[in-house]
């Protein structure tokens, strides 16, 4: 586990997985529960130290003890930029949170975007273990495509992994309306801001066909925040997701008209807010 200097938000205990990804961590003294964070496409781990309302060092001065990962291709994790396979982030995501409840403390998982699916399609798949209940911040949650299609995309990212799909992105000014955060992320040299490939489409789309037949069996406490002007991801799959989902206790929260990025908007404050109250609410 390699460490180093004096600053506890920069440097800060990390460990490698058998995939080699990097797993970040966050200590703080008598931890009520660690949170298993994972970030979104294109960002990485410790973005969400100085960006994201600095989610990690609110969440350490409150108690919480921060595990996240960078997936492969992103952050401090080897790979080509943008390249993830979601099927392998999945498996990997599991891994740290079996590792997380080693140490005997609840654990609540937290995805933002892609890692919204990847924490959704953890805990389908391996609902009771280590986890206590789930924030979902912005979830991509593609809807099932019709067969073909899907196996059209499939068979491209076989042949040709690397090729970016050539079709519209969003653009950065629609993560939020901050101007200040979009320029803070335009500048960021540690965010990949190209297309997505064929490979993270393939995968992406494979796991979410898994995930929505099984939903039916989560029943942990969930919470799930979407904005409705978000144009990245779709704030009517999180609704669709929520009503699946068997869980008594679920929440959703709509933001009106907000952006991508909810912890970087205008109304951050109150939505993370939203996030420390719901971790409260279940360490009662």
């Amino acid at each position: 586990m390699a460490t180093n200097g004096s600053d506890p938000f920069r440097y800060h205990p990390t460990f490698t997985l058998p995939s080699g990804s990097i797993v970040h961590t966050w200590l703080c003294d008598s931890p009520r529960a660690i949170i298993v964070l994972q970030h979104g496409f294109g960002e990485y781990a410790e973005r969400y130290v100085k960006s994201h309302a600095k989610l990690i060092p609110t969440l350490n001065i409150n108690g919480f003890e921060v595990w996240a990962m960078d997936l492969w291709g992103h952050g401090r994790s080897p790979g080509t930029r943008g390249m993830v396979n979601v099927q392998l982030a999945v498996k990997d995501h599991l891994q740290v949170r079996l590792r997380a409840a080693e140490k005997g403390f609840r654990v609540f998982l937290m995805g933002h975007s892609l890692g919204g699916l990847i924490t959704a399609v953890s805990v389908a798949k391996n609902s009771s273990s280590a986890n206590d209940g789930v924030i979902l911040c912005s979830p991509a949650l593609p809807a099932t495509m019709m067969a073909l299609g899907e196996h059209a995309i499939s068979l491209v990212a076989r042949l040709a992994p690397t090729i970016r799909i050539p079709i519209p992105k969003s653009p950065l000014e629609e993560l939020s309306h901050d101007t200040h955060c979009v320029r803070q992320a335009s500048q960021d040299s540690s965010m990949y801001k190209g297309q997505i490939s064929f490979l993270v489409a393939a995968t992406a789309l494979h796991e979410a066909r898994q995930m929505w037949p099984i939903l039916r069996h989560w029943t942990k406490p969930t919470l799930v925040m979407h904005g409705t002007s978000d144009s990245y991801t779709q704030h009517e799959q999180s609704e669709h997701f929520v009503r699946e989902i068997a869980s008594e206790d679920k929440t959703l929260h709509l933001i009106k008209e907000g952006y991508h990025e909810l912890l970087n908007d205008d109304d951050y404050e109150s939505t993370l807010q939203t996030v420390l109250g719901w971790l409260e609410s279940q360490l009662c």
